[in-house]
């Protein structure tokens, strides 16, 4: 309680010292930096923030290839976004959720496997090379035995040649690197109790089996490794020697990740500052992760009065054996469906869109009502949720990829509330939660200093 009592003291003195200075904050927060783009709560958001987010977007719009204001980019919008991002990361951690368990076990894991790609980097790939020499001289000895083979041959061939042979010197010395750990270590095994263990065992006691340097490696290890090798031995009589031998390679590989794990951590790759942007990175997206988990979620459950009362003002949107109206929008690919939808997310227009981008014309005719039970499953689904104006997810459909918009429904009788009350939690959730989360953030700008680069996000603008 102290600390979190701290942690809330702390941004409140902040907030009175920038609100006392605020005249002249401006120019004390940015003076002149063209590197940042804004400041919240004395966080500095950065070009290289900003460049990131809107590479994504650039990204996005060359894939749809879209004229005019659907394929136009709302800077302030994303500059907006940044900042409410931040200004979460900063709540979760004056709530603590910076302390959960949970979320130091993700950070942890993701650090040391980072650390481990790092390792392999700098120990295997980089160490390795394939010569143009070595691959001719592959290819002069395996394709001309299976006749003459032209440099016409060669040219074809060349790059799979080279991939395979940097697929084998990899290997070798991926293997040869594990076997310096293990010549520098101080390996201890207790051979009787490995032997003694079964690969199908579930109960553990946490009993030592092994010791690389001063680390441990435990029966329960053993149990969790042992696991990934049971498929690998289906059908196979397992006799004492056997046992023994494949106990002995689940041991190995643990002590293969212990050795690696350690002289990753050795390195010390939190000292270098890309690499730790790369783990903060991280760290921001599982509190923004956690944050609507822990936080919002929970206040988004609806009561049972207010899920009557939705039903009540809704109930046209509860009907069987209806009649919709709708425009689809057909996609080829799934990739293109997904950059589509994300458009329309952010507001682009249906009908412009889809005469860009759909692949079958939209219907038209005086016939536009169709009966709701002549859908396929999966367009009934998408439909029955949607409020008339609203825009579908993706459904995949007759091996297509569609977007639909509602215009309208009519006729059917209303289904009784027990039978779309699921249903119903699921659509009335989502607006609770939306609202929350809006409404946690307008609080959480009220009482914070947020201060915008005018001067660097007016270049900015001329630019994109």
């Amino acid at each position: 309680m102290k600390k979190f009592f701290k942690k809330h003291i702390d941004l409140i003195i902040l907030i009175f010292v920038a609100s006392v200075n605020s005249g002249c904050f401006f120019h004390s927060v940015f003076h002149g930096n063209s590197s940042i783009i804004a400041n919240v709560n004395g966080y500095n958001i950065s070009m290289d923030e900003l460049e990131e987010k809107l590479s994504a977007i650039h990204r996005i719009k060359q894939m749809t290839n879209l004229e005019g204001r659907a394929g136009s980019i709302d800077i302030d919008k994303v500059i907006e976004e940044l900042i409410n991002e931040r200004l979460i990361i900063q709540e979760a951690c004056m709530v603590e959720l910076d302390e959960d368990p949970f979320f130091k076990a993700k950070v942890n894991n993701y650090t040391t496997n980072r650390s481990v790609i790092r390792l392999r980097q700098e120990e295997v790939q980089n160490k390795i090379n394939v010569t143009e020499d070595e691959v001719y001289g592959y290819f002069k000895k395996y394709y001309e035995e299976e006749k003459h083979a032209s440099d016409e041959m060669y040219e074809k061939v060349k790059n799979s040649i080279k991939k395979k042979l940097l697929k084998e010197k990899e290997k070798k010395r991926s293997n040869d690197y594990i076997a310096e750990l293990k010549n520098k270590a101080t390996v201890w095994i207790d051979t009787e109790f490995l032997y003694s263990r079964s690969l199908n065992q579930k109960k553990c006691d946490n009993n030592i089996i092994a010791r690389v340097n001063d680390a441990s490696i435990d029966d329960c290890d053993f149990i969790k490794e042992a696991r990934r090798h049971l498929s690998k031995l289906r059908g196979n009589v397992l006799n004492k020697e056997k046992i023994k031998k494949v106990n002995s390679e689940v041991l190995d590989s643990l002590i293969i990740y212990e050795l690696v794990e350690q002289e990753a951590f050795k390195r010390n790759y939190l000292n270098d500052p890309l690499f730790k942007n790369n783990i903060e990175e991280y760290k921001d997206k599982q509190l923004l992760n956690l944050f609507k988990q822990k936080i919002i979620l929970p206040r988004s459950i609806p009561l049972e009065v207010e899920l009557v009362e939705y039903y009540e003002t809704h109930k046209d949107d509860f009907r069987k054996d209806y009649e919709v109206w709708f425009s689809e929008m057909v996609l080829q690919t799934l990739e293109s469906a997904e950059v589509v939808l994300k458009e329309l997310r952010e507001g682009a227009d249906f009908e412009f869109l889809a005469s860009k981008k759909s692949v079958l014309a939209m219907r038209t005719g005086v016939n536009v009502w169709i009966p709701l039970r002549r859908l396929s499953s999966d367009i009934r689904m998408a439909i029955t949720d949607l409020e008339i104006g609203g825009v579908s997810d993706i459904v995949e459909d007759s091996r297509k990829y569609k977007i639909i918009k509602l215009k309208g429904k009519r006729g059917g009788e209303h289904k009784k509330f027990s039978s779309v009350k699921d249903r119903i939690k699921q659509i009335f959730g989502k607006k609770k939660f939306d609202n929350w989360i809006k409404e946690y953030i307008d609080k959480l700008r009220n009482v914070s200093q947020i201060n915008i680069n005018k001067k660097v996000v007016n270049g900015i603008k001329g630019t994109v």
